[in-house]
């Protein structure tokens, strides 16, 4: 009898146990099956550098090539928003995190989750759309720029094949690594050759620039240009994308308490490789610098290798923002060995990706006017998920009261910056994407990297 009392008991304990693991989800707005994916949690093993330089390779390449031409627009004040932005991207980003673990018991596994927890379904659904339009279309333009590239690569060595053909070609490598490693401490190996790549790009700009600055002494240069100014500002701002993957970048992070360091690290690194480029190119080109820099520095293999080395940074990329989207969908099918077997675990992953992988890449070969359509999507949703959404929901989560009034005064200035960035990058995309409906085919569609 007192073996069947002792069961009994731990049978009734499981069920008040159960009971209270409802209540506890219920009372923080999550749904069962959220509930128990947050509780499953991750293998937290990958390393700090892992962890920078996911974080560098996703954002540096982003803005290395065109913030040359933002300066132009600007003047050299734009020196001066070149470090603001690095401040705000550490600040919001720490946020971020910080509303991963809001409730001090369970972390949340991703952005959308954060929204869902601030403001129920409609907060997640909002963040989401804009969430995954940052995932996805940043994955559908570093597929497009790398297949446009080497389209330009190799015809130099006369080997011609339809642009198309090599869209698929960057697909298809790109669904190597997206298929092979599971999550974004794997990816960090491919982390490092991307940030490599982009040093040697960073290098290789500044160089040949100053070399060609005694064919370029007569070029101007303004303090600040009132006109380019807040289209400026919107580009700038827009280079700084790229926290969409931190949420995932720290869940395997071993030391998640190293996070704020990791993070200023890594934006104290690519705020100096923008300055650098920025200002060299600035400098010798004034206010005829072009959008990549590369279209200014003379013809010859410096220059080539300066458009390889770009080419290989967005492929190297592209995983970051594909594995992040991924581990959130397979999250939400619990693709996960805690529900099947190894191997149905592994060929529905495989499945999954694939298809993702398909639908991504068809739609960077075939859908017109696609880089007028991203900067649209970009305009929008970097600014919300970057500058806005980390400040909006800390507010609702931890409430504004428990910032002080330095601090409340820093979110405002954050706010209002990311306003004008997000209406006048609006704008500009949209008139970009009219001007290119109305003028149909003969239009030569730009990609800005």
């Amino acid at each position: 009898m007192s073996g069947l009392a002792k069961v009994e008991r731990d049978d009734n304990a499981n069920v008040v146990k159960e009971i209270e693991d409802k209540i506890v989800a219920s009372k923080e707005g999550f749904s069962q099956m959220e509930y128990e994916s947050h509780a499953i949690g991750h293998e937290r093993n990958g390393s700090s550098f892992g962890a920078y330089f996911n974080i560098v390779c996703a954002i540096a390449g982003t803005g290395t090539l065109q913030l040359p031409f933002a300066l132009s627009q600007s003047g050299w004040v734009g020196i001066g928003l070149i470090l603001l932005s690095t401040g705000i991207s550490v600040y919001t980003g720490s946020l971020l995190i910080k509303c991963l673990y809001y409730d001090r018991i369970n972390r949340l596994s991703d952005y959308s989750s954060i929204g869902k927890a601030a403001y129920g379904k409609p907060g997640m659904i909002f963040i989401r759309v804009f969430h995954y339009s940052i995932q996805i279309g940043s994955a559908i333009v570093y597929i497009l720029i790398t297949g446009l590239n080497a389209h330009q690569l190799f015809e130099m060595v006369g080997i011609s094949l339809d642009q198309k053909v090599w869209v698929l070609i960057a697909g298809l490598i790109v669904w190597v690594p997206y298929i092979l490693l599971k999550t974004l401490k794997e990816v960090a190996v491919l982390s490092v050759i991307g940030v490599l790549t982009t040093l040697v790009l960073v290098f290789v700009a500044v160089i040949v620039s100053i070399i060609d600055l005694p064919n370029n002494l007569q070029q101007t240069h303004q303090t600040i240009n009132i006109t380019g100014f807040p289209i400026a500002l919107a580009s700038i701002c827009f280079s700084f994308g790229g926290n969409v993957v931190y949420p995932h970048v720290e869940q395997v992070m071993a030391k998640p308490k190293s996070w704020n360091k990791v993070l200023t690290s890594a934006m104290l690194t690519i705020g100096i490789l923008y300055l650098l480029v920025s200002v060299s190119g600035y400098y010798v080109y004034g206010n005829s610098t072009k959008s990549p820099i590369y279209d200014n520095l003379p013809s010859g293999p410096a220059t080539t290798l300066a458009i390889i080395m770009i080419t290989i940074h967005v492929l190297l990329a592209c995983p970051i923002y594909l594995t992040s989207f991924a581990t959130e969908i397979e999250t939400i099918f619990r693709i996960d060995s805690t529900y099947y077997s190894k191997y149905k675990e592994i060929g529905l992953r495989f499945a999954l990706r694939t298809g993702i992988l398909a639908a991504i890449t068809v739609t960077a070969m075939f859908l017109p006017y696609i880089s007028d359509f991203m900067s649209l999507f970009g305009a929008l949703s970097n600014t919300v998920i970057v500058f806005i959404a980390p400040i909006v929901l800390y507010w609702k989560l931890f409430g504004w009261r428990s910032m002080s009034k330095l601090e409340l005064l820093w979110c405002g200035v954050i706010l209002v910056i990311a306003a004008v960035g997000c209406v006048l990058g609006t704008k500009d995309a949209i008139t970009s994407l009219i001007a290119h409906i109305q003028c149909g085919s003969a239009c030569e569609i730009h990609v800005k990297h």
